[in-house]
């Protein structure tokens, strides 16, 4: 059963998560990780789109290119097709070169000792023979290989999903053995079309009802995963449902039609071996709008632009690799008693070049500080050469009293941690009254 398990998985890109989820990747390792395995199919994932960063075409080519290489079905709606078309939109395969991150295995199916430690550690693996020296067999220890594959099921590493370069297109080459469908919704009966073509899309892939053993049938009956039925797996997307290219832009009328659409989608989704992605832009949505839609989904993600003068941007190790932040607001939680609450909030969204990355806010208390001194020095340097220029006694008493200015002006700003910390008493000069 777990060869045959591990078949199906490789051949239809699902796998069985907890409390009788059936996962489907995100396209993203990070996002993975972030999600517990992937996205359970049946389930509506909704993202809630950001103007400035626009990191929801991102995610939203991540998942649709995963989708392409499991060999699933994916139904793309959309206001606005890309101008290149999808081979020019969705992102290629990285090279293995490129990846990187997985685990390295020889002919016989062992991971090599030299792959997995670093190269300069390589003099002290001892090759240990499974025949001791009295002709006892010894079996090899099997932990890291148990924990390479418990890993491996976890669908945390990079072997759960493809890797993607988003530097480059797709292609028409491709593309051309894919099953995806692109259909265009605007005007103003965007959202009856959509609506009837994720009808049409999600009857399909709706889940058969299991028929028992026949009277003529034995042993030879084999056991399949829900992915494996006759329909296979789909994917659906919704591209900025209830913007302009829609036909919305924050109308009351517009507004309950996507509120009308969700439901009817996750009604669907929830009988049917598909998985629904719908990226909304928040902007432009009323304030009752935009906090009922997160009601009508089971997974919701937050979009926020990260701007060079927000206080955050400057307390963040590595800011210039930062681009967005990710807010994880609501986790599925179908099959568990109660609601299940995500392991972090707030996470960054930084470009690696040729893919992004997800990682955890983690502040540095002391970045502000030194931006201080640094700009105390700077300001001292200049009053130097401004003295030295002038060459006069009013100047340089004008440039000591800008360098004293600026050094108490710095000295006297309270960092970000010295706030959080309440900092020392105010000094006064009154006498302490007891």
């Amino acid at each position: 059963m777990s060869s045959f398990r591990r078949a199906g998985v490789a051949d239809t890109g699902i796998r069985p998560g907890l409390h009788g989820q059936t996962l489907i990747s995100m396209g993203l390792v990070d996002l993975d990780r972030l999600l517990s395995g992937g996205l359970p199919l049946a389930s509506v994932l909704l993202i809630l789109e950001d103007a400035y960063s626009g990191q929801h075409l991102n995610l939203m080519r991540y998942f649709i290119a995963e989708g392409l290489a499991c060999r699933q079905r994916v139904l793309w709606l959309t206001g606005s097709p890309p101008p290149g078309g999808p081979a020019a939109f969705l992102p290629a395969e990285a090279s293995p070169s490129q990846s990187g991150g997985s685990v390295a295995e020889d002919d016989g199916g062992k991971e090599q000792p030299e792959l997995r430690i670093a190269w300069q550690y390589k003099k002290y693996i001892k090759d240990d023979s499974p025949v001791q020296a009295g002709g006892t067999y010894r079996p090899a220890p099997r932990s890291s290989s148990s924990s390479t594959a418990r890993t491996v099921a976890a669908g945390v590493g990079r072997e759960w999903c493809h890797s993607y370069d988003l530097t480059r297109p797709m292609g028409e080459e491709a593309l051309g053995a894919s099953s995806l469908d692109v259909v265009r919704c605007s005007g103003p009966n965007a959202y009856g079309e959509a609506d009837a073509a994720a009808d049409a899309f999600l009857s399909s892939l709706r889940t058969a009802p299991e028929a028992g053993p026949g009277p003529g049938s034995g042993a030879a009956t084999t056991a399949t995963l829900p992915g494996q039925r006759s329909g296979g797996v789909g994917r659906l997307v919704f591209e900025s449902a209830g913007s302009l290219a829609w036909g919305g832009g924050g109308s009351g009328a517009s507004e309950q039609m996507l509120l009308r659409l969700l439901y009817n989608v996750r009604r669907r989704a929830m009988q049917a071996r598909c998985a629904v992605m719908m990226t909304v832009p928040a902007g432009l949505l009323s304030p009752g709008c935009a906090a009922r839609l997160p009601h009508l989904a089971d997974t919701v993600l937050a979009l926020e632009g990260l701007m060079d003068d927000m206080p955050l941007f400057k307390l963040l190790p590595d800011p210039n690799s930062a681009v967005a932040l990710l807010s994880l607001r609501k986790v599925s939680s179908a099959g568990m008693v109660g609601p299940r609450l995500p392991d972090g909030q707030l996470y960054v969204v930084r470009n690696k070049r040729r893919r992004l990355a997800l990682s955890p806010v983690e502040v540095d208390p002391d970045a502000e500080e030194r931006q201080a001194e640094a700009a105390a020095k700077a300001a001292e340097a200049f009053g130097v050469k401004a003295a030295a220029a002038a060459g006069g006694n009013t100047a340089s008493a004008s440039a000591s009293a800008a360098i004293s200015g600026s050094a108490g002006s710095a000295g006297g700003r309270k960092n970000t941690a010295a706030l959080l910390c309440g900092g020392p008493p105010a000094a006064g000069n009154k006498a302490l009254d007891f």
